[in-house]
């Protein structure tokens, strides 16, 4: 469940947005940007079950290399040409080299060097690319000698389980039966929560938001209200509204809460003005 300051933060960052952008409220990765923090969390958490999940890839990757060596003729009597031995090649150096990366994609998240999570992309793609390149390649193998012909397609059955295996963990939502992905569910359901109370919290504040910059200008004692930073202004807002409309809420809590946030965006001037401004507010 998202704490009352993941709440806040979210809503802040939000409001500044719609006030930043008023014409552009709906990005589909507006949300993302707001709460990349959680999705940090749920990145890791498939990176984890990855490695889990990945398991025995480069051994299997390793068998598909030695058997394609060992089908040689069967391939080139399949095509004088060479163009299917290229392929078979090709597809053998990217199942090694993705078979690498399965084995160090959770090193590269404790180490924290950054990049990594563009690389847990990649790695889901490449999953997905690879899988395809097996089956263009399968028809082929029916003409190879039986037995080859049995072997390459029951490693190639493992190598596309695995990357189904991938294919959940990159969209969890889609297997909502699965019991490895009952984590990520969790986390999912969680960044939806906080998603649905973080845009009913701006939605109401945005709704008086008139009322609201009425009663800021009203408590600012020789300052004009529209040389606020867009941020601070969003602060001073999801405050003033709470202390106003959640009468249940101790308005001292609002207060501290939104100094807090006030420093962390904007600093120490920001925050001690802030401070000020709600207290009169509080008070009147």
């Amino acid at each position: 469940m998202a704490s009352r300051r993941q709440i806040r933060e979210a809503a802040v960052q939000l409001l500044y947005a719609h006030e930043s952008s008023p014409t552009d409220q709906s990005r589909p990765d507006l949300w993302n940007l707001i709460n990349d923090r959680t999705g940090l969390t749920f990145d890791k958490a498939r990176v984890k079950l990855l490695a889990h999940l990945m398991q025995g890839r480069p051994a299997i990757a390793k068998k598909l290399c030695n058997m394609l060596t060992n089908c040689q003729a069967a391939i080139h009597a399949a095509d004088p040409l060479g163009k299917l031995a290229r392929q078979f090649a090709g597809l053998s150096t990217e199942e090694e080299r993705h078979a690498e990366t399965s084995k160090n994609i959770l090193s590269l998240t404790k180490a924290d060097l950054g990049g990594w999570r563009g690389d847990l992309v990649k790695f889901l793609l490449k999953s997905a690319d690879l899988k395809k390149k097996r089956a263009e390649l399968l028809p082929a193998i029916g003409g190879f000698p039986p037995q080859q012909s049995s072997d390459l397609k029951k490693i190639f059955a493992r190598l596309d389980d695995y990357d189904n295996r991938a294919h959940m963990v990159q969209l969890p939502e889609h297997f909502p039966e699965q019991r490895d992905l009952d984590h990520l569910h969790r986390l999912l359901k969680e960044m939806k929560a906080l998603e649905l109370e973080v845009e009913s919290r701006v939605n109401a504040v945005e709704e008086k938001k008139q009322e609201l910059d009425q009663l800021i200008n009203d408590a600012s004692t020789n300052f004009d209200v529209s040389r606020l930073s867009k941020v601070d202004l969003a602060v001073l807002r999801l405050a003033t509204w709470e202390i106003k409309f959640l009468p249940d809420l101790d308005s001292a809590i609002s207060i501290n809460e939104a100094v807090d946030l006030a420093r962390s965006f904007s600093g120490n001037e920001s925050a001690d003005f802030v401070n000020g401004l709600l207290d009169t507010i509080a008070k009147g």
